[in-house]
């Protein structure tokens, strides 16, 4: 009974493998218009905090300063204003990878613009944790659901 329910557990573990990589590579396919589809469905929640979906544009930054590493490019969604650059990243679920891309963005931009930034992270999903670490760095938070464990 233990062998066969080891093998069922192995089979499993191929199957949700098989499952994560063919889901990874059609979110990679899918991505930007993913990205421009969750920014109209967020839009009235980003209007009330100031940003205007409309004008998010998916660019390129370059570290030309070396802030995290010289010449890296970084694809990043963002516009600027005459008052704010604003950022967003956008995701189906924001789990902790999320967090070290909002601190690298505003780090990033904050030495390439010398201008105020505002934040945001637009997510279907969101930890409980991670919600709650970037909402105390002043990150606006827009999403479905948070996941708690």
């Amino acid at each position: 009974a233990v062998k066969k329910l080891s093998e069922a557990v192995a089979g499993l573990k191929k199957e949700q493998k098989r499952l994560s990589i063919e889901i990874g590579s059609f979110t990679r396919r899918a991505g930007r218009g993913m990205e421009r589809a969750m920014l109209n469905l967020y839009k009235k929640a980003l209007q009330l905090h100031g940003a205007d979906p409309k004008r998010v544009v998916h660019g390129k930054v370059i570290d030309t300063q070396g802030v995290i590493e010289k010449g890296r490019v970084f694809e990043v969604d963002f516009y600027e204003t005459d008052d704010y650059v604003y950022v967003f990243e956008i995701k189906n679920y924001a789990d902790e990878g999320t967090v070290d891309q909002i601190f690298i963005r505003k780090k990033l931009f904050s030495a390439l613009y010398n201008k105020p930034l505002k934040i945001f992270v637009v997510a279907n999903y969101i930890d409980k944790e991670v919600k709650e670490e970037l909402e105390k760095e002043g990150v606006e938070i827009i999403a479905s659901y948070v996941v708690e464990d």
